[in-house]
């Protein structure tokens, strides 16, 4: 059984979306220390010149040390408006734009308090729109015990799984002999993906799934997550 694991966050980007459908079970994870400038509250989304943000304002001031779980949205900065105008001028002409665009009128018009709600709703609507198999699961049902590996060997522990997938962007700070030591496996994943037609000329990489959405709907979406070819796996408790 394969586990993997993942702060929530804003529109991500496909691969993470990837990662997940390669799991058996998936884990949010939201105890841990939210960092201002993340994931977390922002991702890219395509314009002419190449890309820009669309991002959430949220309370830092004084909480610098807060965990995921507790931040909170700073709701006087009118970032409905400013995010559904945005994503309506890049996307609205878009060949997907109409299967979209009733769960952006139901997103922006909905009253967000935590930055991990409105995260958790827009993943949750795309492990539905696109048949997302996976095992959900949330760290709030667990205590994890130790930090960083530590926290992970005891997450695949309690969820009886016996392999984590990381995301390889985890090296600087996954041991892969904790997973060992401990009679579990570990493996690397990497996202490569593959152009697409976007909105404007050229290929942008690294945007949110919203752009691939956009541009080439749910199934075509999904075909691309889907194929192992758009990805690296590293072999088992090796690097990539």
């Amino acid at each position: 059984m394969i586990l993997s694991g993942h702060q929530p966050n804003y529109w991500p980007y496909p691969g993470l979306i990837g990662k997940i459908m390669k799991s058996d079970c998936f884990m949010f994870v939201t105890k841990v220390q939210f960092e201002k400038k993340s994931w977390q509250k922002r991702n890219r989304v395509r314009t002419k010149e190449g890309w820009t943000y669309i991002q959430l304002p949220t309370i830092t001031k004084g909480k610098m040390d807060q965990n995921i779980c507790d931040v909170m949205i700073n709701n006087n900065d009118g970032w409905r408006e400013k995010n559904y105008k945005t994503i309506e001028l890049l996307y609205g002409k878009a060949p997907f734009y109409k299967e979209y665009k009733d769960f952006l009128d139901d997103l922006y018009t909905k009253q967000w308090e935590k930055l991990m709600d409105i995260d958790i709703y827009i993943m949750q609507y795309l492990f539905k729109e696109l048949d997302v198999k996976t095992k959900i699961l949330y760290d709030r049902d667990y205590e994890f015990k130790g930090k960083k590996t530590d926290m992970l060997v005891d997450m695949c522990k309690q969820t009886g799984c016996d392999t984590y997938l990381s995301n390889l962007g985890s090296a600087a700070y996954v041991d892969i002999s904790c997973f060992t030591d401990n009679g579990l496996n570990h493996q690397y994943i990497n996202y490569t993906g593959t152009p697409y037609r976007q909105q404007f000329s050229g290929f942008e990489d690294g945007l949110t799934i919203l752009d691939m959405l956009m541009n080439c709907g749910t199934e075509k979406t999904k075909e691309i997550l889907l194929d192992d070819s758009n990805y690296k796996f590293s072999e088992l408790n090796k690097e990539l």
